[in-house]
């Protein structure tokens, strides 16, 4: 997500040495890209818990269904993680119009 950040600033740069928002806007798109992996990271590991789990037998009643929760940690990162894909997608749509 640091890298999304960085990218996104640096982009700004282009501003000053090209004189337009284009580098800025298109950085929106690795942003988002960056984020969404984020997520699925996430995700992955939501689903390699309850995986790890059944594998070591824990009682899991089966008729009750089960819903896979994130730790405080991880649900941080998601909510971040959705908070660049919407900034991203703001400034891969409307980054050229900075100014």
């Amino acid at each position: 997500m640091a890298l999304a950040i960085l990218v996104s600033l640096s982009s700004v740069a282009g501003y000053y040495f090209y004189g337009s928002w284009n580098w800025f806007a298109r950085s929106g798109a690795i942003v988002v890209l960056l984020a969404v992996v984020v997520e699925y990271r996430t995700n992955s590991h939501i689903y390699e818990d309850v995986q790890r789990a059944q594998f070591h037998q824990s009682i899991i009643d089966l008729s009750v269904p089960i819903k896979a929760k994130p730790t405080k940690k991880r649900m941080r990162i998601s909510i971040a993680a959705h908070v660049l894909v919407f900034l991203g997608t703001l400034i891969w749509g409307y980054g050229d119009l900075v100014l």
